[in-house]
């Protein structure tokens, strides 16, 4: 059995590379979205990824990312208010367990933008009984926060897991665990953000609910005559 990710199928759909930066690969889709990827070692070794004003950027976590492979990829993914970061290993099949961070950013100065949800999801050969086993995400800015694929499940399933804080960057650590049985394979490892703009009302807005407010005491001041 196979999971699929639905958003990485559309995000790659008809996709059109249109350029190249530092070995990364920019690319525009036909349903208004924009990826950035690089080799793994280009990433580990200094090249960030960024599209709009999204950065994502290598952390250095010691041992544990030394299985992956030179070629394996990393992407980022803009979709309207969702982004999306993709690890993808190529070639031979995953089967490792394995950990990797990195940091996403707004770099748009304005204050008012800020992370509002997140979600993991892994693509994965399930074997049956046993299952792939799972992919966990944490956040160092967010103590005890974790969000677990299990058996190449979105979590949480169908929505984002809401943050509290108006966070503008974020550390993230994936890590890989599949079964020891049987011949587990991770296809992708899938990172979602969905950004929200804190609104703030138009001036005229304002005066207008101030007007409406004052011909509502006003005619009640009549009344009361």
């Amino acid at each position: 059995m196979m999971t699929t990710n639905k958003l990485t199928k559309t995000l790659a759909s008809g996709s059109l590379a249109i350029g190249v930066l530092a070995g990364a690969v920019l690319t525009a889709t036909c349903a208004n979205a924009a990826q950035l990827s690089a080799k793994w070692f280009e990433f580990k070794n200094g090249t960030s990824l960024s599209v709009g004003d999204k950065k994502v950027t290598y952390v250095d976590i010691g041992v544990d990312d030394d299985v992956i492979r030179n070629d394996d990829e990393i992407e980022l993914m803009e979709m309207g208010d969702e982004y999306q970061v993709l690890f993808t290993p190529k070639g031979s099949p995953f089967s490792l367990s394995a950990a990797f961070s990195y940091t996403i950013e707004i770099t748009n100065p304005d204050p008012l933008k800020y992370f509002k949800g997140v979600q993991v999801d892994s693509d994965v050969n399930v074997n049956s009984p046993v299952g792939y086993g799972k992919v966990e995400k944490t956040l160092a800015e967010v103590p005890g926060f974790i969000l677990t694929s299990t058996n190449g499940l979105p979590d949480p399933n169908g929505d984002f897991s809401y943050l509290s804080g108006h966070l503008r960057k974020l550390t993230v650590t994936d890590k890989i665990t599949p079964n020891t049985s049987g011949t587990p394979v991770l296809n992708s490892l899938s990172n979602k953000f969905l950004q929200a703009t804190k609104k703030v009302p138009e001036p005229g807005t304002i005066l207008g609910l101030l007007a409406v407010g004052g011909l509502g005491l006003g005619s009640r001041f009549n009344k009361q005559k």
